[in-house]
């Protein structure tokens, strides 16, 4: 059944004219200014203020869908967990502004260029260089990041702990954007993201070179503070790689042509590996293990 709800989730996400969404969530700024306004909630230990920012409506949306089982025969629950997985995976769709950003490679705009990643492709954490000669490689390290935190995190979640899981995944996400919650806030969503992308990262050598990637990989796999989007870059930086010498992004400035077509291998490399775990799922659901 998590096989179908995903399967169509992503068949509507890709069918319906959505509009591209910030990566920040207004449902959750909402949330999050209702309790700023009490005066005592500023002083409250950090712990206590993930619990009730996060765990809390995580566990009564919960109860929520687990309510609605009894209805309709359960169709109203299915179709709940698809607008749910619709909405979270809607944040992850900037191809409009990746089709921008690559036309101006190509016409060598790169001010352009530039101005495009800084304003829409750009994540949190991953800052765009001015130097053209690493703007491609912070551009894509940049979306090998988001598009795990607002797909393969959310489907990991799912897949473990049902509509809970995916819940927590989205409202730690956006509890560790909101620079107002706490200064260390981005500790829950490292722990929650710690298995997943190293999973992602050894799919990513299944989908590619697996004999470049597998050694970067292992080097990766216990370094407990290193952040998800370094692990994410050099692993694919490895895996596309078509020799025993590492993958090198080409300077946007001297070869314009030639950075578009980094983002275009880096899009295949995202797309076989979305579709490994599809098969993956299909065949847990088939085999029984997921329901």
């Amino acid at each position: 059944m998590k096989f179908l709800i995903v399967f169509i989730a992503l068949l509507l996400q890709w069918k319906l004219p959505l509009p591209p969404r910030s990566v920040h969530s207004r449902s959750f700024a909402a949330w999050l200014a209702l309790w700023q306004r009490l005066s005592f909630f500023s002083r409250l230990p950090r712990h206590v203020k993930y619990a009730l920012l996060v765990v809390l409506p995580a566990l009564l949306i919960t109860a929520a869908f687990w309510y609605s089982e009894r209805f309709v025969w359960g169709l109203l629950t299915l179709a709940l967990e698809v607008l749910l997985l619709l909405y979270v995976l809607a944040h992850v769709g900037i191809q409009k502004h990746l089709d921008q950003y690559r036309e101006d490679l190509r016409n060598g705009d790169t001010q352009g260029a530039y101005r495009c990643a800084g304003k829409y492709l750009a994540g949190q954490n991953v800052d765009v260089a001015e130097d053209a000669t690493q703007l491609n490689e912070q551009v894509i390290k940049s979306l090998l990041h988001r598009w795990f935190e607002y797909f393969f995190l959310m489907v990991f979640w799912y897949m473990v702990a049902d509509v809970g899981g995916i819940l927590l995944a989205w409202l730690t996400v956006q509890y560790a954007r909101a620079s107002a919650c706490d200064e260390r806030a981005w500790r829950y969503l490292h722990w929650l993201e710690w298995i997943p992308v190293r999973l992602l990262g050894l799919t990513f050598g299944l989908a590619g070179n697996l004999m470049r990637a597998l050694p970067v990989w292992k080097q990766h796999l216990w370094q407990w503070q290193a952040h998800s989007a370094d692990v994410l870059f050099e692993v694919a930086n490895a895996a596309m790689a078509d020799s025993d010498q590492p993958r090198q992004w080409h300077n946007a400035a001297d070869d314009a042509e030639a950075a578009a077509k980094d983002l275009e291998e880096w899009q295949q490399l995202h797309l076989r590996s979305v579709s490994v775990w599809m098969v993956m799922i299909a065949m847990a659901t088939i085999g029984g293990w997921l329901l």
